[in-house]
């Protein structure tokens, strides 16, 4: 057995605390997570393209299922993760769904209505004009793919140029990012869901709503939603709405509130806190059951205190964007293509209407909806953005990778060639939308350093 003097002990320790806080900032930052997005993407396409090609097929349709006697549940690994994992995925957007409504940018009318008008801009032109492309043929059915903006590339990107723009830019765009993603999901509930089954439907509402019960009675412990949510994700997944709509639905009804008043829970608290202070002796953790408790009800007053919709968004964020998120684009991102090909899909009906409206339909739409709305002072920007700000972030919008490769999967499920051509025309327009974007912003904001030295 080997014994560590208190000394070698501590220097270990503080090495370590040394290393933990910068590698946590790295976890953390934003630019993490579009970095391991960015990783997942390119891996995809080179295993997918490379002499490995048949094992990543393998791998994408491997099955997993469960069996007890002669019950069997079973699934490919891509279903799994689209059907199951990505759920996990749509909760964290709806608690963000719920926090900006009730507490953040969209909670102030005049900046809900001009990130309402400029989402509806940039949801509806770009659907308008891949329609136009499509029109009247078995393809039309993917209108929505480029309707939606990718938040974690696009802020990825954003960050390239963040000494060039202001920081509520930054909010704006995850406010315009939410409100789209909240018209994606309505667009999958009502337009991606085939055959219906009532009685399942409405099994998942009585859920919902039993969730709605618990949170006005004051529930707070997650274990409760968590397996109240579970059999309302399956209830919808048998419905035939797609179970991702669920993961939104079920974050609607999770706790806002803490469970305690501030004023009650602070003099609770102090009383704890004063009875630890006045001990005499050192606690005792370890050995002193009293001491374990007093530390456990001040955790307790913590969790109390905070509300549970906050506490989970936080709980989950990394392992959405650090697993969840790069597991999506890693089984789905998987295109073949040669040259000939890779042209051939750019020139279909459905590459085109896919690139345009990305492009230039997140351009038009976002842009043009911001300057109706100044215009006719129907909302306002956020302290230091303007016009221009706004421009270069329509044109970061066009980045629709996660969420327009997800509506693709849906539309065409069954067409493997539309969804080929549609995946290709995914990352070629993210790319193109993320280079005119950076570019523009360089551009105004080296024009502003210039007028300000004459």
């Amino acid at each position: 057995m080997i014994n560590m003097t208190d000394g070698a002990r501590n220097t270990l320790q503080r090495g370590l605390e040394n290393m933990h806080d910068p590698f946590s900032r790295f976890i953390r930052a934003q630019t993490t997570s579009s970095l391991f997005l960015l990783l997942t993407t390119i891996v995809a396409l080179w295993w997918a393209n490379s002499v490995y090609s048949s094992t990543y097929l393998n791998l994408v349709h491997t099955p997993i299922g469960l069996f007890l006697g002669d019950s069997e549940l079973r699934a490919s690994l891509k279903h799994i993760i689209n059907d199951g994992l990505m759920v996990i995925f749509f909760l964290l957007l709806g608690l963000e769904i719920k926090r900006e409504v009730l507490a953040g940018d969209l909670a102030r009318p005049e900046n809900r209505r001009m990130l309402i008008l400029c989402a509806l801009g940039g949801m509806i032109c770009p659907a308008v004009i891949y329609s136009l492309f499509n029109w009247s043929l078995d393809s039309q059915i993917g209108w929505g793919i480029p309707m939606a903006t990718d938040t974690a590339f696009a802020l990825g990107v954003l960050t390239i140029v963040r000494k060039q723009i202001p920081a509520s830019l930054l909010a704006f765009i995850v406010g315009l990012a939410i409100v789209d993603d909240v018209g994606a999901i309505l667009v999958i509930a009502i337009f991606y869901t085939q055959e219906i089954s009532i009685m399942y439907l409405s099994s998942a509402f009585a859920l919902l709503a039993f969730l709605g019960v618990a949170n006005y009675a004051g529930v707070r412990q997650p274990l409760f939603y968590i397996v109240v949510g579970a059999a309302t994700w399956w209830m919808t997944l048998k419905s035939g709405v797609h179970p991702t709509v669920a993961g939104v639905a079920i974050a609607l009804t999770v706790p806002a509130r803490p469970k305690l008043v501030s004023g009650k829970l602070l003099k609770n608290a102090k009383s704890t806190i004063s009875s630890i202070q006045e001990k005499t002796s050192e606690m005792d953790v370890l050995g002193s059951r009293q001491d374990h408790e007093q530390v456990l009800a001040v955790r307790d007053f913590a969790e109390r205190a905070s509300a549970p919709l906050r506490r989970w968004e936080d709980a989950l964020e990394l392992p959405v964007t650090l697993f969840i998120l790069p597991l999506f684009a890693l089984i789905n991102a998987g295109v073949v293509f040669g040259f000939s090909s890779f042209v051939d899909s750019l020139q279909h009906p459905v590459g085109l209407g896919i690139i345009t409206g990305l492009v230039l339909g997140k351009f038009f739409g976002i842009s043009g909806a911001c300057w109706l709305g100044l215009r006719y002072k129907i909302g306002s920007l956020p302290d230091g953005v303007n016009l221009q700000h706004v421009i270069g972030a329509s044109l970061i919008a066009g980045i629709g990778f996660t969420m327009s490769t997800f509506i693709a999967t849906l539309g065409f499920d069954g067409q493997p060639d539309h969804l080929h051509n549609a995946k290709t025309s995914i990352l070629v327009a993210s790319v193109l939308s993320a280079f005119l974007g950076v570019i523009y912003i360089r551009i105004i904001a080296l024009k502003k350093t210039n007028k300000s030295l004459y």
